[in-house]
This record gives structure tokens, C-alpha cells and sequence, in this order.
């Protein structure tokens, strides 16, 4: 029998990202981005397990987008401030798949490159962080 699925992780993406658009609202310029930045939070919901990832978003969370490993060809990361990280997945098809503030990235991102195939991973791990470069 297969293993069961185990999950990782369940939440919104990482809280940080509102720290700095919070602090710019006392500008006008910045309740734009402290808007966006907490109805992220209120509505994006991430679930990483040993199978797949989801996120959910969308009032109620009515939108659902989900891959599976075996689907990821090729991934790319940016590193943020307080430990978070965005991930971009090319799959097969062609498509993309982001996530955006992703908390405790470096063990979250472990977990992932566990899960992919062993060449994904290893070219990841030879050039995968485009953060890096900069």
C-alpha cells in the first residue's frame, strides 16, 4: 500500500510580509500594499504534504490550485527577509505554479526538494536560488 500522505504545512503564508506595508500605511501611497498584503493573509491559505501543494485563495477560498511532484520540472526561489522565500514551479506542461512568502522557507524548501524527483532537485541545488546572483 502507499504511504499515507503527511502534511507539513497548513496556514497562511508568512505574517512578515505585512510588517513592512503596515508601517507604510502612514503614508497614503502605502495602504495599497497593506491592503494586499493582509488580504493575503486573511485569504490565501498554503497545505504542503509528502504528495502534493495547494493553495487555496479567494473569498471562502472558493479558488484551489494544486500540483503534485511528479508534475515540477524545474524550481526557482528568492529568498526575503525574516526567513520567508517565494518558490516558482515550472511544470510539464508548461504552466507555473508561485508561492509567495512562504515561512521557515529553508526547511519548507527541504521538504520539497525530498519530494521531487532526484533531478529536479539537483539542479536546483546547483542554481535554483536566483537570489543568490544578485
Amino acid at each position: 500500500p502507499p504511504a499515507r500522505e503527511e502534511v507539513y504545512y497548513e496556514a497562511p503564508p508568512a505574517i512578515s510580509e505585512t510588517i513592512l506595508p503596515t508601517v507604510s500605511v502612514l503614508t497614503v501611497v502605502g495602504i495599497i500594499p497593506a491592503a494586499a498584503a493582509w488580504s493575503r493573509q486573511a485569504w490565501v491559505r498554503y497545505k504542503i504534504t509528502s504528495r502534493r501543494i495547494r493553495v487555496t485563495s479567494g473569498i471562502g477560498g472558493k479558488d484551489m490550485a494544486e500540483i503534485v511532484y511528479p508534475d515540477i520540472v524545474e524550481l526557482r526561489t528568492v529568498k526575503r527577509l525574516f526567513g520567508d522565500g517565494d518558490m516558482v514551479a515550472f511544470l510539464r506542461d508548461g504552466a507555473k505554479f508561485e508561492m509567495r512568502n512562504i515561512p521557515n522557507f529553508d526547511e519548507t524548501l527541504e521538504f520539497i526538494l525530498k519530494n521531487v524527483d532526484d533531478d529536479v532537485a539537483a539542479v536546483y541545488r546547483q542554481k535554483g536560488d536566483v537570489g543568490k546572483d544578485m
